[in-house]
């Protein structure tokens, strides 16, 4: 019992074989072999590294070797002249994963040395030192040269393998050898070919690098000490000994492909990796080698390589904790190194550009470059790695490899950053990276710095930015995170803000470099980064304490204080300053670097130095007008240059100067007189002060006046001239020219205007030096008469001629001494006696004298208000000015003058002559009239109307409207009297009543609410009202939204000629809707019945609208929709009930789906469902529900070759041309109508056993209904699905529904379609083609016109002008014997009819322009108001060739359907004049009750038309319900069986709108035979014009409810 007890002990085994592989798949690279056996020889202290593939058959017979493109291997012989295995080595040598305990060796797993190897093959032998391996698998003895050679290993494959690719393993190698300490040739052979040789030197002078103190040399953990880096310089150079052997053959042989099975074991895959292996079992087919040997680039024979770069070595102390050490030898069973060496290669410009060179040169490119390659390029792929002894996949994130005793993990793909005290060892090491990295940096960008000034501009700067760039941190991979620890630590080594980087300076740290503006660049001198090297500095990624800032005040304070500024930077300097502080304001900060600013800033301008702390005040605007750019300023003014370009008044405010006063200016002046700038010595710098103060004058206040008159007073300022001498004397001593009459004076120059002389006068300078009791006017006359010409011209021009009252003005400014101007009070020249006939007084006037006032002049005067003004009018009048007024007096240059005496108000007074009229009776609007005295001759004189102008009459109804309905009804009776009786007077203003319709206001309602005490009327427009009318009552909705107005009949037939309308139209009512639609529906009682009766209105009407308006009614909320809602009834259970609202026309939708309907009712709003307003509704862009509806098609179960499928598709093939025979166009989605059903690429049918179809609701304005979705699964037997062009139609077995095939089909044809158009298809579906021949379809003719269009369509023809033929009916049973249909007649028949037709031609008949529209209606109604008979020829409705856009076979209007032999007349049916038809031969009487009710229809709507009922007849042709009418030389004939098909038993009112539009219709057939634009265009304007009589009819009104009102 015991023994059953006992445990079961089963030994744990391992697969070593299984081990190795999984555990070299892992590693990531290729040659991985070749890379653990480098870094062993490295570490035994190998200078000599030779690998030899040895083949199977050496040489062949004839001597030649094997080919080293495709030569097959079996063995690999590794050599290495490293030291001596002991016992210990060899120990460790035979077992996996016990790795050397030296903490100098790289080696931490004990992994790569065995795993590697084993993986190659299974038989391994070693020959190391003086032993023999004992290897796992063999012991056979190995021969080896151990006089050389201290190790060899030998590696016998499993299976041959083709030759590794040597320029690829010896661009590895060079990478490789990179960091490794003691190898320094590597050899690779064939046999005993030497293929490609390495050699590695390394300058054993190391250049010591001198670390700066502010940087911090321990590691953030204190682990890792830099004690010291070195530079050193290191050369690899590659030499391939053949052609043959670089893998380019000179013979062109193609590479062969592994054959089946075979694998390379230089390469290592993914662990979970697949193999395809070839099915040609390594065999190549002929043209692929070829291809293969065109393609194969080539080198030289014996091409070599080389690189030179350096690599910067750290020497690195450690002085790990405890608590490290023993995690570090748990985890790798070392002990942490005491020191290490970590290295960094950088590569300079020369060395990369080299690199880059060889590349593109070489086909094969460099070896030194690509994957592995040592040599990265900037920012590219392949970037730099981190090496452990050797290289691993995880990438630095820059240009520069490093290398340290970094633990990777087993696979060594990238470093452990994920486990304990393994990634805090790794992390302190990247420290060390970043340390070394900045110390590179600085090192390199101070090597470019010391190259600058000897170097062109743009090398130094490609120089710097390759120096800057090889440091741009990028995301390393695998892991990110090690570019950022290098990153951090680069920045984060240092405790100084001295970054070097490249500005246009040179380079320079960045706390002195700044961002380029170009508001600073005038005048600052700082290093600035250009805006083209930003991208750089932001790829940069600098930390805040080192980014490059832009500039601030303290900059700026610290370039002023520096050096002494020009004088245009210091004007670019204010311009800055100046905009700084308007934006920023002038706060305490702005105030205090404004301040230091100016306390040291200095410049020199105008010859002396100028300090800013020294400046006050600025010159101001005007005067820096007047001044001369040399004039003197004070020393606390700033020089106008220094500020130029800036606003006064921001001067001002910002810098808190103040404006220099002219005082100021002029004591500078006096007290510093300076050569051309002394005021008592230079004549023109005196005139120019004195002109600058000319232009100041006015603006200066009293005490400024006295200020300058007494700093002027005693100086010899004023420049005059005495004799043609100048002389410099006070201003007491002057003269003005006028004085100077003989000549003998000092006087000044002619002031250039009257503020210069208004200054000389204030300062004392004399007008006059001759007493006036001593000449008078004619003395001065006799002077003047005898004076020299040049004399008199200079007196004539001054102000010295005296007047009567004692003034002195100029000549021309005086009149003669008469009686006339004495009694006008004109200045007249003063003298004893006036005689024209003088010398004197024809001296006088020939110089300029006037001796009787102009016209204007005596307008002037008249229109004055003192006595004068009846002195002025008598002489107007009188005899004097009787010959200008009757040719030349214009009253219009005198309308602003009240001139002429007349009555105003029951006043005199004086009138413009515009506003006064002979007739009186214009005074009931208060114009002037003229007094009963007043002479009629002077009437016709002054030309004065009987009654205001048109113009006038405007002005006056527009500033002072009637201010009560009395008023207002006296105005208009007036008017309308005046207008009647004299046509020709009134004329001016009848035919402009446009005018009127605007500017006329007048009351229209008291308002009780307007706080005057005096009554208050509103008033309004003619456009904004109507007149008073019985037809709508106080109580009717109408009252409510418009304004009526009534002054009585003749006062409103002004009114109506000015644009007041008898009643509101259309129009009308959409623009109040427009203004606010919820007030319209608030005042039409909430009653949304009410509101569609509007809207069933504007819906009849509005074609003819503008398009804006059509645009204003799609974005306004005037659509009413119903949505399905629920409410609580009284019994408290709960009902369904619609709810209504308002809507914008892309928040409903027209249901033209029920079933949808239903589903989605709940929430969408749709329109009421009446066939009117729907059309309406679809006319404003409201989209159909069917068209917001979207189908998800699931088959399940897909039947294949099944039956029913195939025959569905043979019959929509055969039948789908007939039912689309009958469609327009417009009605098709796009490319549907021209669908080729017969090809399957296009369309076909599959049968399935499930099909589940899924309605959504594709509707953005949908609410959320109840059930809280917008997605429906629906019970379907087909439905169509769309997929890249093809078109599906999915039927589900064993039975499927003809009716929803059909709606399928009508889905995938037309965006929105109707019940009847899917029983229509499903009727033709169902139907044998031969009962459609039978009940009338024309088939062969519908097919063959269908594939025309087809074969038109593919040859880029238009089908039909673009739209499907019309609809064909059956011939009639009893056509006349030996007529044939017209698709049956002979194709050359059809041609000659065609070309026949194309003779008579008349492409123009019909046309109508926009113009022309008015007088087409009144050509129809001229026509179509007298009595019909059978004499008419006119045009009719007949197709023929020409017009514009036709459209062709209009069915419902053809008038070829019915010959005119075809009808016979009813003579004793008739009703009333409207005449009745039907067809001969037929045996079927008029049905009596509708002819009655459809012949008074007729005969209303041609009261309607104001057209004679005897050109209206009805017919009753027996088989076309769907033909309307048409017109027969301007006889309209209307169809009964339409009538009765359509509205027998339908609303008599919506049967008046229906065939109120087809009369409309044949009625613009009177002018336009064809169905084309020019016929719409009439059609509407017809249609537009009658609405409101045909509203008026009591059917229509009870159709919209008017009654209820």
């Amino acid at each position: 019992m015991a023994a059953m007890c006992e445990p079961e002990v089963t030994a744990v085994e391992v697969n070593q074989r299984l081990l190795v592989d999984k555990v070299l798949a892992r590693y990531p690279e290729e040659f991985t072999v070749f890379r653990e056996l480098l870094q062993n020889a490295d570490d035994a202290g190998a200078e000599n590294f030779v690998i030899v593939f040895e083949s199977p058959r050496g040489s062949t017979s004839n001597g030649t070797k094997p080919d080293p493109n495709s030569a097959k291997v079996f063995k690999w012989l590794v050599k290495n002249d490293g030291a001596k295995f002991q016992d210990t080595d060899w120990k460790r040598l035979a077992k996996i994963a016990e790795g050397n305990p030296d903490e100098r060796k790289i080696g931490a797993f004990g992994v790569g040395k065995m795993v590697s190897i084993y993986y190659c093959g299974d038989q391994v032998r070693f020959c190391l030192g003086s032993r023999l391996s004992s290897t796992l698998l063999t012991k056979e003895p190995l021969n080896c040269d151990l006089d050389k050679w201290n190790a060899v290993i030998e590696m016998e494959l499993k299976q041959e393998s083709t030759i590794p690719r040597i320029f690829e393993l010896t661009r590895f190698l060079a990478t490789s050898v990179t960091f490794l300490s003691h190898i320094q040739r590597v050899t690779v052979m064939l046999d005993d070919t030497e293929l490609s040789c390495l050699t590695k030197t390394r300058n054993i002078a190391n250049r010591s690098i001198a670390i700066s103190e502010h940087m911090n040399r321990k590691s953030q953990g204190g682990t890792m000490t830099i004690d010291s880096v070195g530079l050193i310089s290191q050369e690899v150079n590659v030499t391939f000994i053949r052609d043959a052997l670089v893998g380019c053959p000179t013979t062109q042989v193609a590479r062969a492909k592994p054959e089946e099975g075979e694998r390379n074991p230089t390469k290592s895959k993914s662990f979970f990796s697949t193999e395809r292996t070839s099915k040609s079992n390594g065999r190549i087919a002929a043209s692929k080698i070829a291809v293969a040997a065109s393609e194969t680039p080539s080198l030289k024979s014996c091409a070599q390589f080389s690189s030179k770069y350096l690599i910067y070595s750290a020497k690195v102390s450690v002085s790990a904790k405890s608590s490290l050490e023993k995690g570090l030898e748990s985890a790798t069973k070392k002990r942490p190194p005491k020191d290490f060496l970590f290295e960094m290669v950088f590569f300079s410009k020369d060395e990369h550009d080299k690199q880059s060179q060889e590349e593109e040169v070489n086909n094969t490119g460099c070896v030194f470059r690509g994957p592995q390659g040592l040599c990265p390029r900037l920012e590219a792929e392949h970037p730099a790695r981190i090496f452990i002894g050797q290289s691993t996949a995880q990438t630095t994130g820059m240009a520069c490899h490093m290398s340290g005793r970094f633990i990777p993990t087993v696979e060594r793909g990238s470093i452990d950053l994920a486990n304990g005290h393994v990634s805090k060892w790794n992390e302190e090491l990247l420290y060390v990276s970043g340390f070394l990295a900045r110390v590179a940096y600085d090192s390199e960008m101070g090597k470019v710095k010391d190259a600058w000034p000897t170097m062109h501009k743009t090398d130094a700067e490609k120089l710097a930015l390759y120096t800057i760039k090889s440091f741009f941190f990028h995301p390393s991979t695998p892991d990110p995170k090690v570019s950022r620890l290098i990153k951090d630590a680069f920045y984060a080594c240092s405790t100084t803000d001295q970054f070097p980087f490249i500005s246009d300076q040179g380079i320079r740290y960045t706390k002195d470099i700044r961002v380029y503006n170009p508001k600073f660049a005038p005048f600052m001198r700082n290093p600035i980064l250009p805006v083209e090297l930003r991208p750089v500095s932001t790829s940069m990624t600098l930390p805040e304490h080192l980014r490059i800032t832009t500039y601030a005040y303290k900059d700026v304070v610290k370039e002023l204080d520096s050096r002494e500024l020009s004088e245009g930077e210091m004007t670019a300097c204010l311009h800055w300053l100046s905009n700084q502080l308007r934006n920023e304001g002038l706060g305490e900060k702005p105030r205090k670097c404004r301040s230091e600013i100016f306390k040291v800033g200095r410049t020199h301008t105008g010859g002396k130095e100028v300090r800013l702390s020294s400046i006050s005040k600025c010159v101001g605007g005007r005067m820096l007008n007047f001044r001369r750019p040399d004039d003197p300023l004070p020393d606390d003014t700033i020089p106008p240059a220094l500020i130029q370009g800036l606003d006064s008044y921001m001067i001002l405010e910002s810098f808190e100067w103040q404006e220099m006063p002219i005082t100021h200016w002029l004591r500078h002046i006096r007290n510093n007189p300076s050569g051309a700038h002394d005021i008592t010595r230079s004549f023109n710098f005196a005139q120019h002060v004195l002109n600058v103060l000319g232009a100041f004058w006015q603006s200066l206040n009293e005490d400024s006046h006295l200020e300058v008159r007494e700093i002027l007073k005693d100086m010899t300022c004023i420049p005059t001239t005495i004799a043609g001498v100048s002389h410099m004397v006070r201003p007491q001593e002057a003269y003005f020219p006028e004085a100077d009459v003989f000549r003998d004076l000092p006087v000044v120059p002619s002031p250039p205007d009257y503020r210069t002389e208004q200054v000389l006068e204030y300062l004392g300078v004399q007008r006059r030096a001759m007493n006036n009791n001593r000449w008078n006017a004619m003395d001065l006359a006799r002077y003047l008469i005898s004076a020299h010409q040049e004399h008199v011209t200079l007196v004539m021009e001054m102000k010295i001629f005296p007047c009567d009252n004692g003034e002195r003005r100029h000549i021309r400014e005086l009149f003669a001494s008469t009686d006339m101007n004495r009694a006008l009070k004109l200045p007249v020249i003063n003298c004893d006696y006036w005689d024209p006939g003088t010398r004197e007084g024809s001296f006088f006037r020939n110089h300029g004298l006037t001796e009787f006032p102009t016209i204007e002049q005596l307008i002037h005067i008249a229109s004055s208000s003192d006595d004068r003004a009846k002195h002025a009018f008598n002489f107007l009048c009188g005899p004097l000015y009787e010959s200008y007024l009757e040719k030349q007096f214009d009253p219009s240059k005198f309308s602003g003058y009240s001139f002429i005496p007349g009555v105003r108000n029951g006043n005199p007074c004086q009138i413009p002559h515009g506003e006064v009229f002979s007739d009186p009776t214009w005074k009931l609007f208060g114009f002037g009239h003229l007094a009963d005295h007043f002479n009629k001759k002077n009437i016709t004189k002054l030309k004065i109307r009987d009654r205001p102008t048109a113009d006038k009459l405007f002005q006056v109804l527009e500033s002072t409207p009637p201010k009560d309905p009395d008023t207002a009804e006296k105005w208009f009776r007036f008017l309308a009297e005046k207008g009647g009786k004299q046509s020709h007077d009134t004329g001016a203003f009848c035919g402009n009543w446009k005018e009127l319709r605007t500017s006329i206001l007048f009351p229209w309602r008291y308002l009780p609410e307007q706080p005057q005490s005096s009554k208050y009327y509103e008033p309004v427009s003619p456009r904004e009202c109507f007149l008073k009318s019985e037809s709508y009552p106080e109580d009717h909705f109408y009252q409510r939204l418009f304004k009526f107005v009534d002054f009585g009949r003749s006062a409103n037939a002004f009114l109506k000629a000015c644009g007041v309308k008898e009643r509101p139209e259309c129009i009308d009512v959409l623009k109040v809707l427009l203004k606010c639609p919820k007030t319209f529906l608030k005042l039409a009682g909430d009653d949304h019945e009410r509101y569609l009766t509007e809207l069933r209105l504007i819906a009849v009407g509005h074609k003819s609208f503008p398009r804006k308006i059509h645009e204003d009614m799609r974005n306004a909320s005037i659509f009413l929709g119903y949505r399905r809602g629920k409410s609580t009834g009284r019994d408290g259970y709960s009902l369904e009930a619609d709810e209504f609202e308002l809507c914008k026309a892309e928040e409903v939708v027209v249901a033209d789906d029920m079933e949808s309907r239903r589903t989605f009712g709940d929430c969408i709003f749709i329109a009421p469902q009446e066939e009117l307003l729907e059309k309406f509704y679809s006319e404003m862009q409201v989209k159909s529900l069917s068209s917001c509806i979207k189908y998800t098609v699931e088959p399940d179960k897909e039947l294949l070759n099944a039956h029913s499928a195939r025959a569905l598709r043979h019959s929509i093939i055969d039948k789908i041309p007939i039912f689309l025979h009958e469609f327009d166009e417009p009605r098709f989605r796009n490319g549907m109508r021209l669908l080729r059903w017969h090809d399957e690429n296009q369309f076909f049918v599959r049968a399935c056993k499930r099909l589940d179809v899924t309605k959504r609701l594709d509707f953005p304005n949908a609410t959320i209904g109840p059930q809280e979705q917008k997605a429906h699964p629906t019970e379907l037997s087909a439905e169509t699905q769309t997929k890249d062009g093809v078109n599906v139609l999915w039927i589900k077995e064993p039975k499927t529904d003809s009716y929803d095939i059909a709606a399928a089909l009508c889905r995938l044809l037309f965006s929105t379609y109707k019940k009847n158009d899917v029983l229509s298809l499903m009727t033709i579906l169902d139907t044998d083609i031969n009962v459609l021949k039978r009940r009338g379809y024309d088939v062969d003719r519908i097919l063959s016109e269908y594939h025309e269009n087809l074969d038109k369509a593919e040859h880029g023809e238009n089908p039909c002008n673009g739209a499907p033929p019309g609809p064909v009916q059956a011939p009639p049973q009893d056509a006349i014997p030996g007529s044939e249909p017209v698709s049956d007649k002979p194709e050359v028949f059809s041609k000659f009819s065609k070309f026949l037709h194309w003779l008579r031609k008349d492409p123009k008949l019909g046309e109508i322009k926009l113009n022309e529209i008015e007088n087409a209606i009144e050509n129809v109604k001229n026509i179509m108001k007298v009595e019909g008979g059978d004499n008419d020829a006119h045009i009719s409705n007949r197709e023929q060739v020409g017009g514009g856009k036709k459209r062709k076979n209009v069915g419902y209007c053809d008038e070829k359907k019915v010959a005119k032999t075809d009808l016979e007349e009813c003579v004793d049916q008739h009703v009333g004049q409207v005449k009745v038809w039907k067809r001969k031969g037929t045996m079927l009487g008029v049905p009596t009750k509708e002819r009655e009710a459809f012949g008074k229809i007729i005969s209303d709507l041609a009261q309607v038309f104001s057209v004679n009922q005897t050109r209206c007849h009805v017919f009753f042709h027996g088989e076309d319900s769907n033909l309307m009418g048409f017109n027969r030389n301007d006889q309209i004939f209307f169809g009964l069986e339409h009538y009765m098909q359509n509205h027998k038993n339908a609303h008599p009112g919506k049967a008046y709108i229906d065939w109120y539009y087809i009369m409309a219709h044949e009625l613009a057939h009177v002018h336009t035979p064809y169905h084309d634009e020019n016929h719409e265009l009439l059609c509407q304007a017809l249609a537009t014009g009658y609405l409101t009589e045909l509203h008026s009819l009591p059917a229509v009104r009870d159709l919209f409810k008017c009654a209820s009102y």
